[in-house]
This record gives C-alpha cells, structure tokens and sequence, in this order.
C-alpha cells in the first residue's frame, strides 16, 4: 500500500469549551479503489486511534479532510 498525504480538519469538544485544529496524516490508501471514497474509511480510522488518546470527557469531530498532491 502507498501512503497518502491527508488534510484533516478536525474540533476537539470538551463540554462548553472546544478546540479547532487540523494534521496533515500519513494515509494507508490502496492503490486499488474498491469503494467510491477509501479516504473516507482511512480518516474514521485515524479518527478512532486519535479519539483513544483524548480524555474520556473529550470528542472528537471531523470538520474536513482532502487528498494533498504536493507535500513531501
């Protein structure tokens, strides 16, 4: 499998409080499409490992995510 850059967008939610931010991630994406949109399945992945590292009081909510081209 190749790697894919990916923007991801994403709130961490804390009660009242909530903080935007966003990564630039290292994706498993196949080179084979078998779906209409594998990024999708690889961000709620990564949102899953990303949820298990934040206090069981924090959320965390996608806002957006792209394919990025041009970032080594």
């Amino acid at each position: 499998m190749r790697k894919y850059k990916t923007y991801i967008s994403f709130v961490i939610q804390e009660g009242e409080r909530h903080v935007h931010d966003f990564v630039i991630a290292d994706l498993n994406l196949p080179i084979f499409n078998f779906y209409l949109d594998n990024t999708s399945q690889q961000v709620v992945k990564w949102a899953e490992e990303k949820q298990k590292e934040l206090k069981a009081s924090e959320k965390i909510v996608i806002v957006n995510y792209f394919n990025v081209s041009n970032i080594k």
